[in-house]
């Protein structure tokens, strides 16, 4: 996608990607339990402490296709939050040029560990994840969550695709 540029994501961002989220299951699989059903923008980009989170659009054409966080766990440790596609982007390697982008930007904020969560069922999440150096790391949770940790950090953020 040659127009396409990242940016720190704004609130109008957040406005748009709940129109890529169609139930309250999707959302709460997506952002977390005990967020506002219907949401909009405005309130559930405060909800995901947007502003608190590194969060960050993939934009083309002045509209967000992808969505990430990088929430700051203390003791060198980022954790990948919030991974989300544009539905009419699916299937082209935006997820994981968005994965690259977050752990090359943890990288740069110094920390040396990098760790994500994700659904058990979604397999072409973890397969994405494993393809980017990331193993399980500790027990799946009762809502059915796979903790897992970037084996080797990446340490060479100029080979990474913005």
């Amino acid at each position: 996608m040659p127009d396409s540029h990242w940016r720190p994501a704004r609130p109008a961002d957040v406005a748009a990607i709940v129109h890529w989220v169609e139930t309250p299951k999707a959302l709460e699989r997506w952002a977390g339990p005990g967020l506002t059903w219907p949401t909009e923008g405005t309130t559930l980009w405060q909800e995901i402490d947007a502003s608190e989170n590194a969060s960050f659009c993939l934009v083309a054409n002045d509209a967000p296709i992808a969505f990430g966080q990088l929430v700051d766990k203390g003791e060198r440790r980022a954790h990948l939050a919030r991974i989300i596609v544009s539905p009419d982007h699916r299937r082209q390697g935006l997820g994981e040029r968005l994965c690259q982008h977050l752990i090359a930007e943890a990288h740069q904020r110094g920390a040396d560990t990098v760790t994500l969560n994700v659904f058990v069922d979604n397999l072409a999440a973890i397969d994405l994840y494993r393809r980017l150096g990331f193993v399980t790391h500790g027990p799946i949770d009762t809502r059915g969550i796979q903790p897992m940790q970037l084996r080797q950090f990446i340490h060479d953020v100029d080979n990474i695709d913005p």
